[in-house]
């Protein structure tokens, strides 16, 4: 065999062994199914081999071991911005459950304090139209007894009590104007109060409590934000478990990166280190 045809079999020969070891690092790919692309990986990894121009199996090993790591370090990052918007998500349901442990009686939830607010200011329509309605009009029988509620809380009263005595509509039939506003004189002529004034009084309680629904859609609205904007980095808890993990890949990458370049460097006939010390093998590194 002309000397050549050597050199090309020996080049072909390298190349063979080269793609061989190139095919057992595909066949070990670290990718996570569902999540990752195989394709993407062996890109990644022809990449790296090509940057890297390993020689021979420990240096391709050593190469390999490094893409993978590079990989895994992409993955991290990963892991990080979907930890923020996962927590972010999480606002409105950690919210309410605050609100729930804290509070029994607010609202935990934007869509519910508006909800709120508006039937504060259907009730206060009501009452301050009352007069002008049609007797017959049918009302809505929650909104009655909401205002014919507050009125008993008002009163420091369980609502039967302060409803005993007064006129209601029978069983099966709905409150109208009519109904409504002779329960409110009723009521009146009770404690002893002028129909008018009881009249005026329940609408400034009812002024007060729509003022104050809206300040709690407000109150609701800027504490979500701003538990939102809190949520900018993860947890205290997902961020050491990712500076652990994070630091220990890039510690690894580096051994292997130093490893592969003294190989390749004595390979190469320059001179290399006789010890190599490493800042993240020493004590707090």
């Amino acid at each position: 065999m002309s000397r050549a045809n050597l050199k090309k079999s020996n080049v072909s020969t390298a190349i063979t062994r080269f793609n061989a070891l190139r095919h057992g690092l595909t066949s070990n790919a670290p990718v996570v199914p569902g999540v990752e692309s195989a394709e993407e990986w062996q890109e990644h990894l022809d990449a790296i081999l090509s940057d890297r121009a390993p020689g021979g199996a420990v240096e391709t090993k050593l190469a390999g071991r490094a893409a993978s790591l590079i990989w895994r370090l992409r993955r991290v990052e990963r892991y990080e911005c979907e930890s923020i918007a996962v927590g972010r998500e999480r606002v409105d349901g950690d919210f309410a459950k605050q609100q729930l442990v804290a509070f029994n009686n607010r609202a935990q939830s934007v869509a519910e304090a508006e909800q709120r607010a508006e039937d504060a200011r259907r009730c206060l329509d009501l009452i301050q139209g009352l007069l002008k309605m049609p007797p017959d009009m049918l009302l809505a029988s929650s909104d009655v007894e909401a205002i014919l509620r507050e009125l008993a809380d008002q009163a420091e009263e369980e609502l039967d009590g302060f409803m005993d005595g007064i006129a209601q509509p029978a069983s099966g039939d709905r409150w109208t104007a009519g109904s409504l506003l002779a329960a409110f004189r009723a009521i009146a002529a009770r404690g002893g109060e002028a129909f008018e004034q009881m009249l005026a009084d329940t609408v400034a309680r009812a002024l007060v409590i729509v003022g104050g629904q809206e300040l709690e859609v407000a109150r609701i609205a800027q504490e979500i934000d701003h538990m939102t904007r809190e949520r900018l980095l993860p947890d205290a808890a997902t961020l050491d478990r990712i500076i652990r993990y994070e630091t220990a890949l890039n510690r690894m990458l580096y051994q292997a990166l130093s490893q592969l370049e003294a190989m390749q460097s004595r390979r190469a006939g320059a001179p290399t280190p006789l010890h190599r010390i490493q800042a993240y093998g020493l004590p707090g590194g």
